[in-house]
């Protein structure tokens, strides 16, 4: 099937703010401004990639599909936990016990990518699937048991938005795509960046992201934790369907890159992790250059993207490289 410039813009542009974003996420205390960057990009990054993947999805109807998602998305997280546990542990001594069940760093992605393809089976129904996954999200607030084992509390956080991309048909991605749409789109974000700017606070990242219940949220009584999530849910769909109208729809120099976004997606985890332990963040800190902080994932991508470095990744993922 022809690639669509439009989708692998979106997933190319989405992936650089994935890096981004892990790049800053160590410095937020430091200054406002890569605070307000950091909550913005998190208000949309990450469920605007999660409706592009639930767009592409497809609903299994034998064991045959069965396996090419444990091929595809579990063999690689498995993989990809032991290889990030012992660089964890070997590099940088960290004290890690070796666990399947709870995803290393950015690896939760997988998990639940695997855990929402299933859920299409029970969230099929166009009528009340989306509703329901709603409902769900929002009474596992209220379970504290429903952490980061399994990536549980992620997964049934963003479902909705892999189940709206799962229900979306060309039409309306060809509708959002109109070039009055975008005008608004830059308005709107604007004003989303704008808001974070003068009332964010660092406190609001976790709601950002989907890993934690109300009461470790929210200080006293958690009864309408519901209603903060319901915000929060409202700010990432409107941010994401803004997002979606400004992404350019013609072939730029940077859209090949959404054809690769999974093996900069694990492998760009391996050179941040030696940034941070390496005196980078210090110097800085130090010097005010807080402008490196977007040289770090230009850079990681540049090198994840060229062709002997990438004909590697393909092979160790198990993917074909594009020709």
């Amino acid at each position: 099937m022809k690639r669509d410039p439009y989708f692998d813009n979106a997933k190319a542009i989405l992936i650089i703010l994935v890096v981004l974003g892990h790049t800053l996420a160590r410095m937020v205390a430091e200054n406002e401004w890569i605070l307000t960057v950091y909550l913005f990009v998190f208000s949309f990054h990450m469920p605007a990639f999660i409706l592009v993947s639930g767009y592409f999805s497809r609903k299994m109807k034998s064991k045959r599909d069965l396996w090419v998602l444990i091929k595809k998305i579990l063999i690689p997280y498995i993989i990809f936990q032991v290889i990030y546990t012992l660089y964890y542990q070997k590099l940088f001594n960290e004290p890690l016990e070796f666990t399947i069940l709870t995803p290393r760093w950015a690896l939760w992605f997988l998990i639940s990518l695997f855990c929402w393809n299933l859920f299409l089976l029970v969230f099929s129904s166009r009528k009340y699937g989306l509703i329901f996954s709603i409902i769900v999200s929002l009474i596992i607030g209220y379970i504290g048991e429903v952490n980061e084992w399994l990536s549980l509390s992620r997964t049934f956080f963003f479902f909705p938005f892999f189940l709206v991309g799962h229900f979306l048909e060309r039409k309306h991605f060809d509708w959002v795509k109109k070039k009055s749409n975008a005008i608004i789109g830059w308005v709107v974000l604007g004003l989303i960046f704008s808001g974070i700017y003068f009332f964010g606070d660092i406190t609001w990242r976790e709601w950002l992201y989907g890993r934690l219940g109300y009461e470790e949220l929210m200080e006293g009584s958690i009864a309408f934790g519901f209603i903060y999530k319901l915000f929060v849910y409202l700010l990432m769909g409107a941010a994401t369907y803004c997002f979606l109208c400004i992404v350019p729809r013609k072939h730029l120099f940077f859209t090949e890159i959404g054809s690769i976004t999974l093996v900069i997606y694990l492998f760009h985890m391996f050179i941040l992790e030696y940034v941070y332990n390496s005196f980078i963040y210090d110097w800085i800190k130090e010097s005010g250059q807080y402008y490196v902080l977007l040289v770090i994932p230009v850079t990681i991508i540049f090198l994840l993207s060229r062709k002997p470095i990438l004909k590697v990744e393909c092979l160790f993922v198990g993917i074909k490289m594009k020709t």
